[in-house]
């Protein structure tokens, strides 16, 4: 659970900088907003790419930083 956890966040983040080098901004990315990062693991978790639990884990961890 915790790899799959870790792997969407390396996603993010690659996909994170590859929008940031398009963009022609070659510094990296700030922290993601932790509103969006829910949104995308909830699209995850619909899309059945990660679990019920998995979810609530991560969110509630993002909502921590809030």
């Amino acid at each position: 659970m915790i790899a799959i956890i870790a792997l969407v966040m390396i996603a993010v983040v690659v996909v994170a900088i590859r929008l940031a080098r398009k963009g022609g901004d070659h510094s990296l990315p700030s922290s993601p907003d932790p509103v969006e990062q829910i949104q995308r693991l909830a699209k995850l978790r619909d899309d059945g790419l990660l679990s019920q639990a998995e979810f609530e884990t991560k969110r509630a961890e993002l909502l921590g930083r809030i």
